[in-house]
């Protein structure tokens, strides 16, 4: 078989086509990059107010410092007291509003 100098031409002109489709795919990926660059997050005012929330609940102790010293104080000095009725109220209320009642 013999290669004549039209079927080299042929051969060029697709070559010349594969390069410029890689410089239209390459310029397609800059582009792209480009875009996801630009992407940017909005927090809306709900989520933002959820923070603060969150932040001040944060600040507040878990436990009452001042309460726990009274408490303390009160059955270190055998002062502390509660009728039985007075504990069944609390009791029963607590169990209420665990369950959801």
């Amino acid at each position: 078989m013999e290669i004549e100098k039209s079927q080299g031409v042929q051969i060029d002109a697709y070559v010349n086509q594969v390069h410029d489709k890689n410089k239209v795919e390459s310029s397609e990926e800059i582009s792209n990059k480009a875009a996801a660059k630009t992407d940017t997050v909005v927090i809306s005012d709900a989520a933002k107010r959820i923070q603060e929330v969150r932040t001040q609940l944060d600040a507040v102790p878990d436990v009452d410092e001042g309460k726990v010293a009274q408490l303390r104080k009160e059955i270190e000095e055998g002062t502390y007291q509660r009728s039985a009725d007075e504990i069944a109220a609390k009791m029963i209320r607590e169990g209420l509003i665990n369950d959801g009642v």
